[in-house]
């Protein structure tokens, strides 16, 4: 199957660890596609398997710090952790979602949210919504993108007042490779999105990672879209995520 041979072409170079001091850090912002709503997007890959994300809109408020493990072999999430930034810079956990493979299940722990459900998803690989495409960079990055069609079943937290479950599943987007070209600076590769998510994406054509995505559903309830577009990328990113987190609540009043 293409998408298959798609993720197989980035985890061939996937499997060792690289040295901490090399891991790569990816800035992006966050948006609605006419700029408003703009958040600091963080992805921070410490190894071939683990993520850390940082989801900051201002210095002194309230943060998001979401941990990832990736399964290399399926090519998708295998757990993810929410939480905060805490004031010394580490993460306050709060949510717990782990994937099940032989089950093909989501299980989702959010005790302050009295949340401990299982839930479906539409097939492999699979990616949460909510996470911004970071496990797409996780995966991705490193190597040249093959230039073929590639497709992920669309998970998503959207809580609803009266809703059964604040999961949806939003069927697979299948992403169609149509050609290279210059974008934003770099060179690239676009895909037309449709099915679950409708739209376009870029990766970058040397080291894989998004270079923008523009998504006709948002992954946020006060969202109308989907645009994420790349800021900078630090090749040797440890230090200066710590520095990030770390920043974040230096000089600001104490929690009242």
């Amino acid at each position: 199957m293409k998408q298959l041979a798609f993720a197989a072409a980035f985890l061939l170079s996937a499997c060792a660890t690289a040295p901490a001091p090399d891991a790569p850090m990816l800035h992006y912002v966050r948006s609605n596609q006419d700029g408003t709503l703009p958040e600091h997007i963080y992805v921070y890959r410490p190894d071939a398997t683990h993520l850390e994300v940082g989801k900051i809109v201002t210095r002194c408020t309230n943060a998001a710090f979401v941990t990832a493990e990736l399964d290399t072999a399926r090519g998708q999430p295998n757990a993810l952790t929410g939480g905060r930034i805490a004031r010394d810079g580490s993460q306050d956990a709060f949510a717990w979602l782990t994937y099940e493979a032989e089950a093909r299940r989501l299980h989702a722990r959010i005790p302050m949210a009295n949340i401990d459900e299982q839930v479906a998803v539409d097939g492999e690989p699979w990616l949460l919504y909510d996470f911004d495409l970071s496990e797409l960079n996780g995966l991705f990055y490193g190597r040249a993108p093959a230039r073929e069609d590639f497709r992920y079943a669309v998970a998503l937290i959207w809580p609803e007042d009266g809703a059964a479950s604040p999961f949806r599943n939003l069927g697979f987007m299948e992403a169609r490779y149509t050609g290279a070209e210059q974008h934003l600076g770099r060179e690239t590769l676009r895909f037309d999105v449709s099915g679950g998510l409708t739209g376009q994406l870029w990766l970058d054509a040397r080291q894989g990672f998004v270079v923008e995505a523009r998504f006709d559903q948002p992954n946020h309830t006060e969202y109308d879209n989907f645009r994420l577009v790349l800021q900078d990328v630090t090749a040797s990113g440890a230090e200066a995520w710590t520095r990030i987190r770390r920043m974040h609540w230096e000089g600001c009043p104490p929690p009242s």
